[in-house]
């Protein structure tokens, strides 16, 4: 499929949809043509701010009122896979939805299974894969800087669905896209954590065995002492290599210490989308960011929560369709201590301060 222009649908019209739109108006080969957002203020804002004649109240109605080529899904997570199938099933062409992919194993399953079905190219908000920064990683990584690698530290905060598919991607992305072989994981949720509507845990550790042997550590909200700036640390045969988000690499090895911090000519937005175009017009076999490769981050993360719940080591593949953190918590095997829900997009109740003390 060869457009000269391909006519672009964005379904949520927030923050992210927004930084969608940006780069399709930046981009010489895209149109945005059609928007919808539940909340009228909401859509009216965006269309008048990106100049967009159609807008609609859902994703059912413009899919069938516009011939698109291309729709971003840039909802809430818990929402991405029935808007993902039903754009593959409307005969979309090429599907750009937000991270994370999918709030379990077998909703990303079924997004994936609606796009190969419908000929439909799915790729998957993993933007950060066009940053200089971590493509320098990547080719340093692959030209031996640190020689073979043995293990990686990868550490953020506010949840694992949320951050931690981003730095889990960003790894696996460093290391040219490995499988896993097993997966250890604990978490903690002593409090009534949300992220944007999803319950969430307080705490997460993951142990990654992938299929070429290197091993990943994944920290998210532990607490302090914190160990230094770098949100990924990566050790190999022959150095150690700290990477900086969206910020500077650094390389100790034999040649001494050397940092890197290549500036971004365009955004890596404006990247995604110009790669997503070579790839509808057939000038690329794939995109960076499609769907097949975050499938894999979704079954690590997926896997973490497992071995959690079982309480060991779980092996590839993961069978669990549903989340199994939601498993656990609806079963009441992880009671919360210190009640009063709260979400952390929104304004902090007064349990979210007492968690604040506790994590120092």
């Amino acid at each position: 499929m060869v457009r000269e222009q391909y006519s672009v649908g964005i379904v949520g019209c927030g923050t992210m949809g927004r930084a969608h739109g940006r780069a399709y108006r930046e981009h010489d080969r895209t149109e945005i043509e059609a928007v919808t957002d539940l909340d009228e203020a909401t859509r009216t804002a965006f269309a008048d701010e990106f100049g967009v004649a159609e807008t609609y109240e859902d994703h059912a109605a413009m899919l069938t009122a516009s011939d698109l080529d291309v729709v971003s899904v840039c909802t809430l997570h818990q929402t991405h896979a029935d808007i993902v199938v039903d754009v593959a099933e409307a005969g979309v062409a090429g599907i750009r939805c937000e991270k994370p992919m999918a709030t379990s194993l077998g909703e990303a399953m079924d997004m994936a299974d609606a796009a190969d079905r419908n000929d439909a190219k799915l790729s998957i908000g993993h933007q950060r894969r066009f940053d200089p920064v971590n493509e320098k990683a990547r080719d340093l990584v692959a030209d031996g800087a640190i020689g073979e690698v043995r293990t990686v530290i990868g550490r953020q905060g506010s949840g694992l669905l949320n951050w931690g598919t981003h730095v889990i991607d960003m790894v696996r992305y460093l290391l040219e896209d490995p499988g896993y072989e097993w997966v250890m994981g604990q978490v903690e949720r002593e409090t009534d954590r949300h992220e944007r509507g999803l319950a969430i845990e307080d705490r997460c550790l993951g142990h990654v065995c992938f299929d070429d042997g290197a091993r990943l550590t994944y920290e998210s909200d532990m607490p302090d002492p914190a160990i230094g700036d770098a949100m990924i640390q990566v050790t190999g045969s022959e150095g150690v290599m700290e990477l900086a988000l969206d910020s500077s690499v650094t390389v100790t090895n034999a040649d001494g210490t050397a940092e890197y911090a290549p500036d971004a000519q365009r955004s890596t937005h404006y990247r995604y989308v110009d790669d997503f175009v070579a790839w509808l017009d057939g000038d690329r076999p794939d995109h960076r960011c499609s769907a097949d490769r975050a499938l894999v981050g979704m079954e690590i993360m997926m896997v973490m929560y497992e071995s959690a719940r079982t309480r060991g080591v779980v092996e590839s593949p993961l069978r669990t369709r549903a989340n199994p953190l939601h498993e656990m918590i609806d079963a009441g095997d992880l009671p919360v201590e210190y009640p009063g829900a709260y979400d952390i997009r929104l304004p902090y109740a007064s349990v979210r301060r007492d968690a604040t003390s506790r994590d120092g």
